[in-house]
């Protein structure tokens, strides 16, 4: 048996490959058409499978949180939590715990498969169960993703999907938003309406700039093109996925373009206004729901 086996699902030219022990990831995502295969998502290495890092693969879930928690700390209910420093060198940490954990698989046909993660109280100290089901059609997959508290304590709580796109010096993307979070030391500083958030609504150069940053009043469409042949995806998001992630390495070997539910270190900035850091509250048996939709347009192929 594999060290990590992968699940595959298709529906007309499109097919998904999950690795549901590379914390619930996405391995490839890829269409067939005229004897050609298209990634629309950065593909897993080999590397990456063998190892079992997420790191590596084409997208995978943020539960309970997205982005940064500055230093790993933050209070909760009058209460101090501390999380472990899980991302390399960095002193904060990053995107929850799901992302690092086992899932499983509750179900499997041709077109759809579904993935849960049972978590107990340790480093994040509430217990939660998350789900993934994805689904795909002729022109499209759909992720839901599903969080309950399993906890007798209400948690704080934020989701998301972390998605890898493959770069071309051409490749640009189409977003309306309100307002970016400019940072410092990778932590939010101040929201601006500047010269990005003005591309984005025309249409901006991937190759024009260097983003690690997170964007608030999302109208919830972003659309990525590739004009050297045409391609293009459409990502739409529902509530409470509002919020929007953009990295652009300096490396260009990818571009991430996240649909998040909270803002980088939304657990420490309780003071400001919901509508600017995103986040929630789930009560004991309590669940949230968050959905993504991706549209391929395979264009002139």
């Amino acid at each position: 048996m594999k060290k990590n086996p992968v699940i595959s699902i298709s529906a007309g030219a499109l097919h998904l490959d999950i690795a549901p022990g590379i914390g619930g990831s996405i391995a490839r995502f890829y269409g067939k058409e005229k004897n050609q295969i298209i990634d629309w998502m950065r593909p897993a290495s080999r590397e990456g499978l063998a190892e079992g890092n997420p790191l590596m693969m084409a997208s995978f879930p943020l539960v309970p949180f997205s982005g940064r928690v500055r230093d790993g700390r933050f209070v909760f209910a009058g209460r101090r939590i501390s999380l472990p420093r899980n991302f390399g060198s960095s002193p904060h940490a990053i995107h929850g715990n799901a992302w690092q954990l086992p899932w499983r698989i509750t179900g499997h046909d041709a077109a759809s498969a579904s993935i849960v993660l049972e978590h107990e109280r340790g480093d994040w100290p509430f217990a939660y169960r998350a789900e993934q089901h994805f689904a795909l059609t002729p022109s499209s997959l759909e992720v839901e993703l599903l969080v309950s508290n399993t906890d007798t304590l209400a948690m704080p709580l934020g989701i998301g999907l972390h998605p890898y796109f493959p770069y071309t010096p051409g490749m640009t993307l189409h977003a309306e938003v309100a307002q970016m979070w400019e940072a410092d030391d990778d932590m939010p500083v101040r929201l601006t309406r500047n010269q990005v958030v003005e591309s984005l609504a025309r249409e901006l150069k991937m190759a024009s700039v260097t983003l690690d940053n997170n964007f608030i009043g999302w109208k919830h469409v972003a659309t990525l093109r590739w004009p050297e042949t045409g391609r293009r995806l459409r990502m739409s998001a529902e509530p409470p996925l509002s919020y929007l992630v953009v990295y652009t390495p300096p490396s260009r070997e990818f571009v991430c373009v996240e649909p998040v539910s909270n803002t980088v270190d939304w657990l420490n900035l309780g003071h400001l206004e919901t509508a600017q850091i995103g986040g929630m509250v789930l009560s004991p048996g309590a669940t949230i729901t968050g959905r993504c939709r991706f549209e391929p347009d395979f264009g002139a192929t």
